[in-house]
C-alpha cells in the first residue's frame, strides 16, 4: 500500500523521495493562522450527512507531513532536538478539534515487524530508506501525549494503519456514524462512500485541505472510488514496491477500468483491448492480482461493540496531563491552544488583559507618577537600594533619531516598577523641562546606573532630548544575544522564553493610529511599567546566566562599551552631498534604458526584465539557453546561476549589468537623499551588535556596509559623502584580517610566513600550490589563490571554486587539494574545529564570543555539512569581529585623551571611517594605526592600511 506512514521502531524503510516532493508541493496543517481545515459546509461538494463523525488520522502520515513540512527550517528545544513532528501533529490535532469538533476520534498507527504483506510479496516496501533519527525520536512524545490527552492510539501487530482505518469506518457506518479519514494516502481512497470521507492535502494551486467524497475521487481519478483497488493494482506503486502491470500507466489503467470496470472483467475480455495493452496485461497477469491483494484492505479486524465510550468519545480530553509534557519542550503557543480548549479563562479586551493582569499574583504591582516630588522621592529610594534602574522610554516614533518621550517607566525590584506619563489622554501633565532637570541630577551624575532592553534606542532618545546618562551598564538584549546569538532578541519573546510571562503586546495596549499618550492613563501605565519590570527581572537573571557561563566580563568590559561608541556614531551622522549624488540619477536612467533596449534587439521584443517568470521563458524556452538550475516554479534566474552564462551570452551580461546598475540606483542614489536628517543634514544609519551571530556589526537605514567597494559605480556613490568644511575622512583598514586569524588559529607556517615576511599573502600561496618561484607568480595564479585563501573559510568545495573561477571540476578538486597538502595545518584546524562543535555543540571566538550550533549534530547530511560550513566561518569571522571592537575600545580611548574634536562615523566590516580636522590628521592617523595594529597580540602581526581623502570615495 502507499502509505506514507511506516514503522519506526522495527528499522522499517519509508519513501524519503516522495515525501519531500510532496512537502515541498504542499504545506503540512501545522502552522496557525496560516492554513485551515475543510469547513463543515462544502458547497457543491460531498459532505457527511448523518449526525456525527469519527475522525481517524493516520498517524504517521501526520507524523511524516509534519517533520517535512520543516526540513529546510526545522523547529528546535532549548537542547536543539528538533520538534517538528511534534509541533505539526499537535497543531494540526488541535485544529481539527477546534474547527470540526468530531464526535469520536481514533489515531491509526501501523505497528512495529512485517506485515502479511510481507509473507505475501517479500519486497513489499523493500525499497524504503531507514527514518531519520531526529524523526524517530519525536515518535514516543508524540505517543506519550497522545496517551495523556486521552486520545485512542490503535495497531494491531501484521497489519497496517490503513487496514485499522478500514476497520474503523466500516464499523463506524454500521453503527450509523460517518467516518472522515485525515491521511494523504491515496490507497484509502478505496473507503471512500456515502458515509467515508477523505480529509486530504489540496492540489498544487489549491487552498488549505479538502475534503473528498466519492463525486470528488471520480472527478480527480475518472473512477469510482470502489475501483481504486484495481486502478492501483494496474499501475502498481513504486514507493510500495507493489509490482503493478509493466507498461500500464495511469490514462491506461483509467480507461481500462471505464471500459470494464475491474481488474477480473479487464481479463475476461482481453480480446477486446488492443494488442500492445493485451500482450502487456498477459504478461502482467499473476503480478496484477498479487498487487491487488497487496493493495487491497482488510475491513474486519475487529469489531466495536459502541462509539460512545471513553475510548472513543472526546467529550472530556484530558488536556491539564498533556500541558506538562509540553512545557518540556517549551510549546508555549500549544499549551495557549489547549487552555483556550479547556475552556479556560476565554478572551477579552485590552482594557481588560491589564485589570485581569493587575490583580494577578504573576504580575508587578505598578504605579503612576504623576508629581515632581514623587518622582524624586522614588529616585532616592532607588538610589539608597544600589543605585541600578531598568529605565525605558516610551515615545512617538521607532526613529530614535526623531522619537520624542511620551514617558518613561523605572524599576530597581523585581515586580514593583513606576511609569511618568509625560502626556496622559492627550493632556500634558508635565513640561520636559522640569522633569529633565530632576533626571539629570540622578543619571548624568552617575548616581543611578542603567539597564535596558536595546537601551541604545533609550540613550540616543535621552541625548537628543539634552541629557546624557553617565553610567549605562547593561543591555538585556545584548545579553540574550550573547548566551544564544541564534535566538530571538525583543522583550516579549524573551519574557516568554526565560521567564514564561506573557507581555502586553503594544498592538494589544494601544489601537491603531493611536500613540501611548492617547490611551486611558490606567492602561498606558500598565503597559509602559510592566516593560520596565520584565527588563529588570531578565537583568538579574541574565546576570547570573553571564556570570555561570563566564561570559559576564564580554558584556562588561567589550560590548557594554562598544554600545555607547556605536551610539555615538549613529548620533554624529555623515554627511551627503546632494549635489554630487544627484546627477547620478539622470545618467543611471540612461544607461539602464540603453541596456535595456540592447537586451531587447538580442531577444526581439520587449518583456519584463524584473519578472522571473517572463525572464525563464525568454532565456531558457524562446532562447533555449542550456541550464541545470531549478525551482519550484521553472528554471532559476538568480545571479549565481547566470553569472557562469554571461561569458557564453551577451544577453545573460547584459541583464546582470542592467541589475547591478538598477539595484543601485533604487536602493542608494534614489534613496540615500531621503534619509537625510532635516535637523543635522546628516545621514544616521543604525548599527546593531546583535544582528549578526558571528559578531559583526550590521547596518541599516541605510545600509552603508553593501555600496560596493571595487567598482567605479560604487565608488561614485561613496564619493557623495564628505566630511565638513577643514576635516577630512580618514579611513582605517584592516588588511586581510580574516587570513591573519586563520594562520593564527591554525598556526601554519606556511601561511603565517608570508606575514611575517611580509610579502602578498596571495602570491605566496600561489607560489606554493603551483610549485613556482614567488617572483613568477602570474595575475591568473594570483587570482585562484586569492578565492581558495577566502574560499577555505567558508567551506568552499570544489563546485564552487569551479564556478568561481570557470574552471573544471577536476581542475578544482586538485587545487583544493595542492592547497592542503601545502596548508596542512590549516586542514587540521578546520577538522578540529568542526570535531568540537560536534561535540559541544557551540564554537568560541578569540574572545569566547558563543554561538550555539544545534544542527552539527543532526542526522541529516546537508544539514550538518551546512553546519560544520557555519562553525568554521564563525570561528574566524568571529575573532576578527573581535579585533575590530577591541580596535575600538582602544581607538575611543585615544580620541577622547589626544583628539577630541575627532569623530568615529563608520563601522564597515574592517573599516573605520574617520572625520578628523586636518590640522589633526597626523596625529590621528598614528594613534589609530596604534590602536588597531595593537588591538590584540597573536603569534603574527596585525597591520593597519591608513587612507585619508576629500570624500569617502577617494579612499578606495
Amino acid at each position: 500500500m502507499a502509505n506514507d506512514s511506516m514503522e519506526l521502531f522495527g528499522e522499517q524503510d519509508f519513501d524519503q523521495t516522495r515525501l519531500e516532493e510532496e512537502a515541498a508541493l504542499r504545506p503540512p496543517l501545522v502552522i496557525e493562522k496560516r492554513v485551515e481545515v475543510a469547513e463543515e459546509k462544502h458547497d457543491g461538494q460531498s459532505k457527511p450527512t448523518s449526525g456525527k463523525k469519527l475522525y481517524i488520522i493516520d498517524g504517521y502520515g501526520l507524523i511524516y507531513r509534519s517533520y517535512y513540512g520543516f526540513i529546510n527550517n526545522p523547529m528546535k528545544d532549548s537542547q536543539g532536538n528538533n520538534i517538528s513532528a511534534v509541533y505539526g501533529f499537535f497543531s494540526t490535532t488541535l485544529k481539527l478539534l477546534r474547527e470540526e469538533k468530531p464526535d469520536y476520534m481514533v489515531v491509526a498507527m501501523d505497528s512495529h515487524g512485517p506485515t502479511f504483506r510481507h509473507e505475501l510479496y517479500e519486497p513489499y516496501k523493500a525499497n524504503r530508506d531507514a527514518a531519520p533519527e531526529d524523526l524517530h525520536t519525536q515518535v514516543p512524545i508524540i505517543n506519550s501525549i497522545l496517551k495523556a490527552l486521552e486520545i485512542p492510539m490503535v495497531e494491531m501487530p501484521g497489519f497496517e494503519a490503513d487496514d485499522i482505518i478500514a476497520t474503523l469506518s466500516e464499523e463506524a457506518t454500521r453503527h450509523k456514524i460517518d467516518t472522515i479519514m485525515f491521511t494523504g494516502d491515496k490507497d484509502l481512497l478505496q473507503l471512500v462512500d456515502e458515509h467515508t470521507f477523505a480529509l486530504r492535502p489540496a492540489k498544487k494551486g489549491e487552498n488549505f485541505y479538502r475534503l473528498m467524497g466519492i463525486k470528488e475521487v471520480e472527478e480527480e481519478f475518472g473512477i469510482a472510488p470502489s475501483q481504486v483497488v484495481d486502478y492501483l493494482s494496474l499501475l502498481g506503486d513504486s514507493s510500495d514496491n507493489v509490482p503493478g502491470v509493466k507498461g500500464i500507466g495511469a490514462k491506461g489503467a483509467v480507461k481500462l477500468l471505464q471500459q470494464f470496470g475491474t481488474i477480473e472483467e479487464i481479463y475476461k475480455n482481453l480480446r477486446l483491448c488492443a494488442k500492445g495493452i493485451q500482450a502487456k496485461l498477459q504478461e502482467g497477469e499473476e503480478l496484477a492480482k498479487l498487487s491487488k491483494s497487496l493493495v487491497m484492505l482488510k475491513r474486519d479486524l475487529f469489531a466495536v461493540e459502541s462509539f460512545d465510550t471513553k475510548e472513543y468519545l472526546l467529550d472530556d480530553l484530558n488536556y491539564g496531563a498533556a500541558i506538562p509534557l509540553f512545557e518540556q519542550i517549551g510549546m508555549k503557543s500549544i499549551i495557549r491552544e489547549m487552555e483556550r480548549l479547556s475552556q479556560k479563562e476565554p478572551t477579552i479586551q485590552t482594557h481588560e488583559v491589564v485589570k485581569k493582569a493587575m490583580k494577578s499574583s504573576e504580575r508587578g504591582t505598578y504605579e503612576a507618577i504623576l508629581s515632581l516630588a514623587r518622582l524624586e522621592e522614588l529616585l532616592r529610594q532607588a538610589e539608597k537600594a544600589g543605585g541600578i534602574i531598568s529605565f525605558d522610554f516610551e515615545t512617538d516614533s521607532l526613529d530614535s533619531m526623531l522619537a520624542k518621550p511620551l514617558g518613561f517607566s523605572f524599576c530597581w525590584e523585581e515586580g514593583i516598577a513606576y511609569y511618568l506619563p509625560l502626556i496622559s489622554e492627550g493632556k500634558r501633565l508635565f513640561s520636559d523641562e522640569e522633569v529633565k532637570r530632576v533626571l539629570s541630577d540622578y543619571l548624568c551624575t552617575g548616581k543611578l546606573s542603567l539597564v535596558g532592553q536595546n537601551i541604545k534606542y533609550d540613550y540616543k532618545v535621552m541625548v537628543n532630548w539634552g541629557l546624557r546618562p553617565k553610567h549605562v551598564i547593561f543591555d538585556t538584549m545584548i545579553a540574550a544575544w550573547l548566551l544564544d546569538s541564534t535566538g530571538v532578541f525583543n522583550m516579549d519573546y524573551l519574557a516568554e522564553k526565560y521567564l514564561d510571562y506573557k507581555t502586553l503586546s503594544y498592538k494589544e495596549a494601544v489601537p491603531k493610529g493611536q500613540m501611548i499618550s492617547d490611551i486611558p492613563q490606567g492602561q498606558a501605565v500598565f503597559y509602559g511599567a510592566e516593560d520596565a519590570d520584565i527588563t529588570f527581572r531578565l537583568y538579574k537573571l541574565f546576570e547570573n546566566l553571564l556570570v555561570a557561563r563566564n561570559l559576564m566580563g564580554l558584556l562588561k568590559d567589550l560590548e557594554m562599551p562598544l554600545l555607547l561608541i556605536i551610539a555615538n556614531m549613529e548620533l554624529e551622522g555623515i554627511f551627503l552631498d546632494r549635489t554630487l549624488l544627484e546627477p547620478l540619477t539622470a545618467e543611471f536612467e540612461g544607461r539602464i534604458q540603453a541596456i535595456q533596449e540592447k537586451i531587447f534587439e538580442i531577444c526581439g521584443h520587449e518583456f519584463n526584465l524584473n519578472s522571473p517568470k517572463q525572464l525563464q521563458e525568454v532565456l531558457f524556452v524562446e532562447r533555449e539557453i542550456p541550464t541545470g538550475a531549478k525551482t519550484r516554479t521553472g528554471f532559476s534566474t538568480a545571479t549565481d546561476v547566470l553569472e557562469p552564462l554571461s561569458d557564453s551570452y551577451p544577453e545573460i551580461a547584459l541583464i546582470l549589468q542592467y541589475r547591478m546598475l538598477n539595484k543601485l540606483k533604487t536602493t542608494y542614489i534614489d534613496k540615500l537623499p531621503l534619509e537625510i536628517l532635516e535637523r543635522t543634514g546628516r545621514i544616521h544609519p543604525t548599527f546593531s551588535q546583535t544582528g549578526t551571530e558571528t559578531g559583526r556589526l550590521s547596518c541599516k537605514d541605510p545600509n552603508l556596509q553593501n555600496i560596493p567597494v571595487r567598482t567605479e559605480e560604487g565608488r561614485r556613490i561613496r564619493s557623495s559623502f564628505v566630511p565638513k568644511e577643514g576635516y577630512l575622512f580618514l579611513s582605517a583598514d584592516y588588511s586581510q584580517i580574516e587570513l591573519v586569524v586563520l594562520a593564527h588559529m591554525a598556526d601554519d607556517p606556511g601561511l603565517k610566513s608570508a606575514f611575517l615576511k611580509g610579502v602578498d599573502v596571495h602570491s605566496s600561496t600561489a607560489a606554493l600550490i603551483f610549485d613556482v618561484p614567488l617572483q613568477e607568480v602570474t595575475s591568473e595564479q594570483r587570482r585562484i589563490a586569492k578565492t581558495i585563501n577566502f574560499g577555505v573559510m567558508y567551506g568552499m568545495g570544489p563546485h564552487s571554486l569551479a564556478g568561481d573561477l570557470k574552471i573544471t571540476h577536476s581542475e578544482a578538486k586538485a587545487f583544493i587539494e595542492q592547497y592542503f597538502a601545502r596548508y596542512s595545518a590549516v586542514q587540521a584546524f578546520i577538522e578540529k574545529t568542526r570535531e568540537d562543535a560536534g561535540q559541544n555543540g557551540y564554537v568560541s571566538t578569540l574572545l569566547g564570543h558563543l554561538r550555539t550550533i544545534t544542527e552539527i549534530q543532526s542526522r541529516n547530511g546537508v544539514e550538518r555539512a551546512k553546519a560544520q560550513r557555519i562553525a568554521v566561518n564563525t570561528v574566524i569571522q568571529g575573532s576578527a569581529a573581535d579585533i575590530m571592537k577591541e580596535a575600538m575600545l582602544r581607538i575611543d580611548k585615544a580620541l577622547a585623551e589626544h583628539s577630541p574634536s575627532t569623530r568615529l562615523l563608520l563601522q564597515i566590516h574592517d573599516e573605520l571611517v574617520f572625520e578628523v580636522a586636518e590640522s589633526e590628521l597626523e596625529k590621528v592617523h598614528a594613534l589609530v594605526k596604534e590602536a588597531m595594529e595593537g588591538a590584540v597580540k597573536l603569534s603574527l602581526p596585525l597591520h593597519a592600511s591608513i587612507e585619508t581623502g576629500k570624500s569617502w570615495g577617494e579612499i578606495h
